[in-house]
């Protein structure tokens, strides 16, 4: 995963651009795409709310990350270049929601109010700089294909949770995880990325009781 590369998505959260690319080992998706892609994955799960509308399932993401210990911001680093340490478990529970249907506000808005159920069960290591203590600011679901949250872990600083189907590893999805004060300034000393086994539906609501 190329952790500069991230940074471009998470406008979708911070609210910063209008719309954004999603980029994965090098494969761009654009947002019309990934909605094309989320409709059809809705309709072939065929989950329906009691009011018509599609809702994604609940997840729970069990994770596994290690911290980039050679991140650059001055040079453009191939994935290959990447040297990590440490294996951090970390667990995340996303609850079933309806299907995303319009842009989420810019950050200039008010966020949209986030489930309250939506939290992270685990966090062994402390990677998510307390995050855990707090619920979530903002979070745009497009799952499969990519999920964005942020929570205020200061006054100025937010962790910022990246999800994204992986396109290297098929059946996982990708992870990144970081400090950042903005979409593209990110704590270099605290940038992780992993990949994460997705339990879904009932079994995923079986695992948070």
């Amino acid at each position: 995963m190329i952790a500069k590369v991230w940074a471009y998505g998470a406008a979708w959260v911070l609210g910063l651009v209008a719309c954004s690319s999603a980029v994965s080992g090098g494969m761009a998706t654009s947002q019309a795409q990934v909605r094309a892609r989320q409709a059809t994955t809705a309709a072939a799960a065929g989950s329906k709310s009691a009011g018509g509308s599609t809702m994604l399932p609940a997840r729970v993401l069990d994770c596994h990350l290690a911290r980039i210990t050679n991140f650059d911001p001055e040079k453009e680093q191939l994935p290959k270049e990447y040297t990590y340490e440490g294996d951090h478990a970390f667990r995340l529970f996303l609850p079933s929601i309806p299907q995303r249907t319009k842009e989420p506000p810019r950050s200039t808005q008010r966020a949209e109010p986030v489930d309250p159920r939506t939290r992270i069960l685990s966090d062994p290591d402390g990677i998510s700089v307390g995050a855990i203590k707090h619920a979530f600011d903002r979070v745009v679901d497009y799952w499969p294909e990519r999920v964005e949250m942020t929570t205020s872990v200061s006054e100025r600083q937010v962790n910022l949770i990246v999800l994204q189907r992986s396109e290297q590893q098929p059946g996982l999805t990708d992870i990144f995880m970081t400090k950042a004060k903005d979409a593209i300034t990110f704590d270099t000393k605290r940038m992780y990325s992993g990949h994460c086994k997705a339990t879904i539906g009932a079994a995923a609501l079986a695992l948070v009781g």
